[in-house]
C-alpha cells in the first residue's frame, strides 16, 4: 500500500484560524458601533451592519472545529457580537426595511445556528416576514440563495417561489464562468453562490453542474487572482475544494501555500482596499480603524478557508503532486520567461522559487495559464497564438480556461476577416482559424 501524502500541518490550520477570530474581536470592538468612514477616501467606508454579519459568518464557519482553543474564541467572540447582531440598530432595520429582514437578520441566525438563540429576536423576524413588503426585493439568483440559506440558519421555512435546485442553476455555478473577461463581481457570484449551496458543511446539496467543471473553472479563477494578488477574491476561490470535498490539486495547492506565504511575511493577508500610503498619513485610533476597515474581509476569508480545511479529509497537501508533460528545464525556462520584463514579481513568483523542482513542474499549466491571462490583457493576439499551440503541444490546453482563448481567436479572425481596419490581424495570427479545431 502507497504511504498516505502528507497534509496541511492541523495545527498551522489552528493557528491561522485562531488569528482570524483574534482580529475579529478587535474588528467588533473597533468597527461594530458605527463602522467606519475615511474623510479623505469614501471608498474604504464601512457600514457597521455588515461588519456584523460577516464576523457572525466566520463564527459559523469556526464551530465546526471541535479545538478548545477555537470553541473558546468562538464563546468569546459570540458574547461580544450578540449585542450587536440584536440591537436597536437591527431590531430598527428589521422594523423599518423588511424586505431587508433576512440581510438584517443573517448574524442573528449564524448565533442561533452555534447554540446562542433568542426567542424575542425569533419573533420578530417572524412578525416582520409577514408584511407585505417583505418579498418585493429582485434578487441575483446567487442573492436568493443565500436568502434561503438565511431562512434556514434562522429555523424558518419561506416558500420559495422557486426550488434551491433551480436557482443553483441559474446562478453562476449553474453556467460556464468568462475566465478571461469576467469582473469581480462575477466572480463573487461564483464562490458566494457555492457558500450558500454547501453551507459550510452543515448541509449537503448537489451542484447544478459536474464538480470536475466547477473545480476547472476554479483554478482558472485562482490563477487570475494569484496574479492580481487579489487574495480576498483567491481564498473565497479556495474555499471550492473543502466545501465540495475533492481532491486538491496542485494549482490549488500551491494557491494556498502563497496565501499562507502572504500572510506569514506580512502578518496578515492583505486586500487590495490596504493602501500604505493612506496609512502613513494617519495615526491612532484613525489609523487602526482603517486598517482594520481595509483588511478585515481578507483575514476573515483566511480564517474561513482554515476553518473549512480543518474538517476531516479536507486539508490541502503538503507538497504538490501531479505529472508534467514538459521537462524541468523546459519549466524553468518558460517561468524565466514571464518574468523577463521585469517590474515588481506579484508573490506568487516568490512563492514559486521556493518549491523543490518536481514541485514546480507540476506547475507548468499554471505558468501557461498566467501567460495566457497576460495576453489576452494586453490584446496581444499573436501572443494568445503562440501560447495556445504550445500549450496544446504540451497537453496542457485542456481546459475551459484555452477553449475560451480559442474562441477568442475566433471571434478575433471573423471580425478581422469583415474589419480588417478595425482589428489588424498580423502573421503568425493570420489564417488561424483553418487549424482553430485542431486544438
Amino acid at each position: 500500500m502507497r504511504p498516505a501524502w502528507p497534509h496541511w500541518d492541523r495545527t498551522d490550520l489552528l493557528r491561522r484560524l485562531c488569528g482570524a477570530l483574534d482580529i475579529a474581536e478587535r474588528v467588533v470592538v473597533c468597527l461594530a458601533d458605527d463602522g467606519y468612514a475615511d474623510e479623505v477616501d469614501p471608498s474604504l467606508n464601512l457600514r457597521p451592519e455588515k461588519v456584523i454579519s460577516e464576523t457572525a459568518v466566520l463564527l459559523l464557519a469556526a464551530s465546526t472545529v471541535n479545538e478548545q482553543q477555537v470553541l473558546q474564541r468562538i464563546d468569546n467572540l459570540a458574547r461580544l457580537l450578540i449585542p450587536h447582531a440584536r440591537g436597536p440598530r437591527i431590531r430598527m432595520g428589521l422594523c423599518y426595511k423588511p424586505a431587508l429582514a433576512l440581510d438584517y437578520a443573517q448574524a442573528h441566525g449564524c448565533l442561533r445556528r452555534i447554540g446562542y438563540p433568542d426567542p424575542g429576536f425569533d419573533a420578530l423576524l417572524r412578525a416582520t416576514m409577514q408584511s407585505q413588503a417583505f418579498a418585493v426585493r429582485e434578487r441575483t439568483p446567487y442573492r436568493a440563495l443565500e436568502q434561503h440559506w438565511v431562512s434556514e440558519l434562522c429555523g424558518i421555512e419561506v416558500p420559495p417561489s422557486t426550488s434551491n435546485a433551480a436557482m443553483a442553476s441559474m446562478s453562476a455555478l449553474g453556467r460556464p464562468l468568462d475566465l478571461l473577461g469576467s469582473s469581480r463581481e462575477d466572480l463573487y457570484a461564483f464562490t458566494h453562490a457555492l457558500m450558500y449551496l454547501t453551507d459550510s458543511h452543515l448541509s449537503r446539496k448537489r451542484l447544478p453542474r459536474r464538480r470536475t467543471d466547477v473545480l476547472l473553472e476554479a483554478e482558472a479563477a485562482l490563477t487570475s487572482c494569484l496574479d492580481d494578488q487579489d487574495y480576498d477574491l483567491a481564498g473565497e476561490v479556495l474555499l471550492a475544494w473543502p466545501l465540495i470535498g475533492a481532491r486538491w490539486s496542485a494549482v490549488a495547492t500551491f494557491g494556498f501555500q502563497t496565501l499562507a506565504f502572504v500572510e506569514d511575511e506580512a502578518g496578515f493577508l492583505p486586500s487590495a482596499g490596504t493602501k500604505l500610503k493612506h496609512l502613513d498619513k494617519l495615526h491612532g485610533k484613525q489609523r487602526s480603524n482603517c486598517l482594520l476597515a481595509s483588511a478585515y474581509h481578507t483575514i476573515y476569508v483566511m480564517g474561513l478557508l482554515c476553518a473549512a480545511s480543518l474538517a476531516p479529509g479536507r486539508s490541502p497537501p503538503k507538497r504538490l503532486r501531479g505529472q508534467s508533460t514538459l521537462s524541468s528545464k523546459a519549466v524553468d525556462e518558460f517561468y524565466a520567461s514571464l518574468n523577463s520584463l521585469g517590474g515588481n514579481q506579484p508573490h506568487w513568483s516568490l512563492a514559486y522559487t521556493r518549491l523543490a523542482l518536481p514541485e514546480r513542474c507540476t506547475l507548468a499549466g499554471f505558468l501557461f495559464s498566467v501567460a495566457l491571462i497576460r495576453a489576452v490583457r494586453a490584446h496581444d493576439l499573436a501572443k494568445v497564438h503562440e501560447l495556445l499551440h504550445r500549450a496544446a503541444a504540451a497537453k496542457l490546453a485542456n481546459g475551459p480556461l484555452w477553449s475560451q482563448g480559442a474562441e477568442l481567436l475566433e471571434r478575433a479572425v471573423a471580425h478581422a476577416t469583415h474589419y480588417p481596419r478595425a482589428m489588424p490581424v498580423k502573421e503568425p495570427f493570420s489564417g488561424y482559424h483553418h487549424n482553430l479545431k485542431d486544438l
